[in-house]
C-alpha cells in the first residue's frame, strides 16, 4: 500500500514544506521563461496571480522572493499544484522530484511533436 497522498491530504506543516519546495521550482522556471508545460496542466487563472506577484517583485533576491511569495501565494500555490501529475509522501516530498517531472513532461511534449 502506498502513503502517497494529494497536496490537500497532507497536514499543515508538511503541506507547507511541498508548497515550499514547489515554489522554489516556480520561481526558476518563471525567471527562466519556462512554464509551458505546468501551464498545459493548469488553467490560466490559477496561474496569472502568482505570475503577476512574481513580476512586481522581480528586483527581490529569490530567496527574500521566495518568502514574500509563500506569505501572500501560498494557496495560490497550492491551486496551481492541485492541476499537476504530482503526489506527495507524508512528510511532503514529492513523489517525482520537481526537476525529473520537468525533464519527463518536457521529453513527452518533444516525443508528440
Amino acid at each position: 500500500m502506498s502513503n502517497l497522498v494529494s497536496i490537500t491530504q497532507l497536514d499543515s506543516d508538511n503541506q507547507a514544506k511541498a508548497v515550499r519546495s514547489f515554489a522554489q521550482f516556480y520561481i526558476r522556471l518563471y525567471k527562466a521563461e519556462s512554464l509551458e508545460i505546468i501551464s498545459s496542466f493548469v488553467p490560466a487563472g490559477y496561474l496569472s496571480d502568482v505570475n503577476a506577484f512574481i513580476a512586481r517583485n522581480r528586483y527581490l533576491t529569490h530567496a527574500n522572493l521566495l518568502d514574500l511569495s509563500l506569505a501572500t501565494s501560498s494557496n495560490d500555490y497550492i491551486q496551481v499544484m492541485e492541476h499537476l501529475d504530482q503526489k506527495y509522501n507524508l512528510t511532503g516530498t514529492p513523489e517525482i522530484p520537481w526537476d525529473t517531472w520537468f525533464i519527463s513532461h518536457h521529453k513527452q511534449l518533444v516525443s508528440e511533436s
